[in-house]
């Protein structure tokens, strides 16, 4: 019969990390984890807790790393995968990754250690190189909202430069010229694509978009807040904006109501997400719609269906999304003339 020792020495850790492994008392990097249960599996090593270490491999859980727990856009992603793991009677096991390359490395360690081997992970700060790292060690490793060519067949996500750009092109139909570009303070794939967006859409309108009409600020309600102080502070005065999400929105309309400044009329905003509360903020936003929901039931079916072994026909998994028409934009042309006239 094979030891503890015989274990170790084919994986090449310590009998330490083998009890570690078997016992799930502390980290252990992915790769040496994998090794270790290959050499349990070699050995047919299954003394005491060591069967329920592999058994706890079993794909009956689904593993979800999000972003920041309190955004409301992460609460719907999280839903949509739930539709799934309910449908299928699989575990539902989350963990945040909160925007941090750090965090969402450690969550994505905890839940492979935790025994998930089908993921479906919103990732923005970790590197291309290390990610494909984790989906070669992990087949059944979705990302959601993050597209690498090297694994487009695990990937759903939108099509943020063309969202942002429709959203731009009804501001300028509606005659703003003047338009703030309110985006994240962080190097993510959505800041690029929907920079892009907006720019094509600006430069198609023949309008040359200076350094100073991209604010970046944090994409919650306080970056709102502080897009905000800049907007109503520049001179000649913004007509409109676009923003990263709805929560920078809602900031961005707090602050023009406690100065008093008349929405829409004095100033046009257009959100991106459509969270639930959009609706009821006054004036109703109008907005991006994002179908993360849609999405990420699409993420959590694939995951499931690539760990089962099922045929996974290759398919387009990139999303739309369609623009919200409420109350929160205005005619920029007569603010215009009222400027011209004083």
């Amino acid at each position: 019969m094979a030891t503890m020792k015989d274990v170790a020495r084919r994986a090449g850790v310590s009998t330490a990390t083998v009890s570690r492994v078997i016992n799930n008392t502390a980290y252990v990097e992915p790769v040496t984890r994998e090794r270790v249960e290959k050499a349990m599996r070699e050995f047919n090593y299954h003394r005491n807790a060591a069967a329920l270490a592999l058994a706890k491999r079993s794909g009956n859980m689904l593993g979800l790393l999000t972003g920041n727990l309190d955004d409301p856009f992460f609460s719907r992603l999280a839903r949509g995968v739930e539709d799934i793991t309910r449908q299928a009677g699989v575990r539902l096991m989350l963990c945040s990754g909160g925007h941090q390359a750090e965090l969402e490395k450690s969550g994505l360690d905890f839940l492979i250690n935790q025994g998930c081997e089908a993921i479906v992970a919103h990732v923005t700060r970790m590197g291309e190189e290390e990610l494909l790292r984790y989906a070669a060690h992990t087949p059944a490793l979705v990302l959601i909202n993050r597209y690498l060519p090297a694994i487009a067949n695990r990937c759903i996500w939108l099509d943020n430069a063309n969202a942002a750009q429709t959203a731009t092109e009804l501001l300028i139909r509606q005659g703003h010229r003047r338009i703030a570009c309110v985006t994240a303070d962080l190097p993510i794939d959505d800041r690029a694509q929907r920079l892009a967006g907006y720019r094509k859409a600006m430069a198609a309108a023949g309008i040359e978009v200076p350094g100073s009409w991209i604010i970046s600020v944090p994409f919650n309600e306080r970056g709102g807040e502080l897009a905000a102080e800049r907007v109503l502070a520049s001179d000649p005065r913004f007509t409109a904006a676009v923003t990263f999400n709805d929560v920078m929105a809602a900031g961005m309309m707090r602050t023009c109501h406690q100065r008093h400044i008349q929405l829409p009329e004095a100033l046009s905003i257009v959100g991106f997400d459509d969270i639930a509360l959009a609706k009821y903020l006054h004036p109703a936003l109008t907005t991006v719609h994002y179908p993360i929901e849609k999405m990420a039931r699409r993420a959590a079916r694939l995951a499931l269906q690539i760990h089962s072994g099922s045929d996974v026909a290759p398919r387009n998994n990139r999303f739309s999304a369609e623009l919200i028409l409420r109350d929160s934009v205005a005619d920029g042309e007569p603010h215009e003339q009222s400027k011209r006239g004083e």
